[in-house]
């Protein structure tokens, strides 16, 4: 709105002024004919000339002379002139300087016979166009106002609205409606990209507490049993006369069963350690085909002496950033994995190989493999598919596989290897960097 006010007066001074130097220049010219008729033919032939021009009786232009001794000849009107025209000045303008109230630029010139010769322009003209200026701009103003008044109230009306969105989103999930989420209007404004931003929070907020609800429901699942063997164990013991030995055996089964039960702990611990990516800022330059072949070459007398081939091929020189540990780890448990969900006579194979910047880690075999409804389920604590819950573990092996992976920013897919189970991994390599560590 000021912009608006500011171009308008901007716009009225200079049209004005440009109007006001043509009517001068005019004015001017007008004056110096006139001189010019005075200078070549005297007195008589600037009388016939301004006699001439008053006859045409021109509607601008007025012309009048002042007499030595005061009078005014030609246009009486410009008597008022009179006193300005005394002066030196060769230019002036004057507000309703006639008695016709007209507002004029005047240019005046002192004859060689003392007499004061002058001409003016009328300007109604020019205060008209300034008028209509002023009007125009006005209308602008009082438009700009109304519009700016009606787009604040409707963009605040908009902005109410979403804000008002989000505070009922927010309220619905704190009386417990967990899967409500910040409705995005698809406008991609900074109101989306918050929605965006806070539905994902929320997401991940959600994912959590489901985790926990799962988690609690399954330890309370996967402990019972063997504490219940353990409590069933030591009544027996408890209950009847026994030997020496019979409490030795029971002390010792008490202690398989405690044991297994601090490695769920144990397990449940290291996961969430590495969910909370505490151990990221220990990241540093990996050697992945060493750890990787390490691995390799540990499991494979015991999956060779299992009645298993086992085959691997591992590009050298890959360069990954991470924490070499959790990666041993990892490759571990898919080794692992596979070992004790393959039968006899399964072959085992794992490749390592680096493209376009990525290394990609494949573990695959022929065994029975993992339903596809159930392979995102795997990486949940104590999930165990339905024909394997009768195998050692405790279902905590691939859900350490996601949550390092998941640190390390890696893509893992599991799929149909036709028999059996493929399981890729996509992480970021590096071009090069310091000596890695072996």
């Amino acid at each position: 709105m000021v912009s608006v006010a500011a171009i308008g007066w901007l716009v009225e001074v200079a049209v004005s002024d440009a109007l006001r130097g043509q009517a001068r220049s005019w004015a001017e010219g007008e004056i110096g004919a006139l001189v010019d008729e005075f200078v070549h033919g005297g007195r008589a032939d600037l009388d016939a000339a301004l006699a001439g021009r008053l006859q045409r009786g021109e509607a601008r232009l007025h012309y009048a002379i002042i007499e030595t001794d005061g009078r005014v000849t030609g246009d009486t009107n410009l008597v008022a002139l009179k006193a300005r025209a005394d002066t030196r000045a060769r230019e002036f303008e004057d507000i309703n300087a006639d008695r016709s109230n007209r507002t004029v630029v005047a240019v005046a010139q002192t004859l060689s016979d003392g007499t004061r010769l002058i001409v003016t322009d009328d300007l109604s003209g020019v205060l008209a166009v300034q008028a209509i200026i002023r009007r125009v701009f006005g209308m602008a103003l009082l438009a700009s106002v109304v519009l700016g008044v009606a787009l604040g109230a409707l963009l605040s009306g908009a902005f109410l609205r979403r804000v008002d969105a989000i505070n009922r989103t927010a309220e619905a999930i704190i009386a417990g409606d967990l899967g409500r989420r910040i409705d995005v209007a698809g406008t991609k404004d900074d109101f989306d990209r918050l929605a965006w931003t806070l539905n994902r929070m929320l997401d991940r907020i959600s994912g959590l507490i489901e985790n926990v609800r799962q988690v609690s429901n399954d330890i309370a699942h996967d402990l019972r049993t063997p504490l219940t063997r353990l409590q069933h164990g030591l009544q027996q013991a408890a209950s009847r006369p026994s030997t020496e030995a019979d409490f030795r055996n029971a002390i010792d089964r008490a202690n398989v069963e405690i044991g297994e039960i601090l490695d769920v702990f144990s397990g449940l611990l290291r996961i969430a350690q590495i969910e909370a990516g505490a151990r990221r800022a220990g990241f540093r330059s990996v050697d992945l085909s060493s750890a990787l072949r390490t691995v390799a070459e540990a499991y494979a007398p015991a999956i060779e002496d299992s009645d298993r081939s086992f085959v691997y091929d591992i590009e050298g020189g890959i360069l990954v950033k991470g924490d070499k540990e959790l990666l041993m780890q990892l490759f571990s448990n898919l080794c692992e994995n596979a070992l004790q969900h393959t039968p006899a006579g399964a072959t085992i194979e794992v490749r390592l190989s680096a493209a376009a910047g990525q290394a990609e880690i494949s573990f695959t075999d022929n065994g029975p493999g993992i339903p596809p409804e159930e392979r995102e389920k795997v990486f949940r604590r104590f999930y165990r598919v339905e024909k394997s819950r009768s195998a050692v573990g405790n279902g905590l092996g691939l859900t350490l596989v996601g949550a390092v992976a998941e640190l390390h920013g890696a893509l893992i897919v599991l799929s149909d290897n036709g028999p059996g189970l493929r399981v890729t991994i996509v992480l970021a390599a590096l071009s090069d960097g310091p000596n890695p560590e072996r």
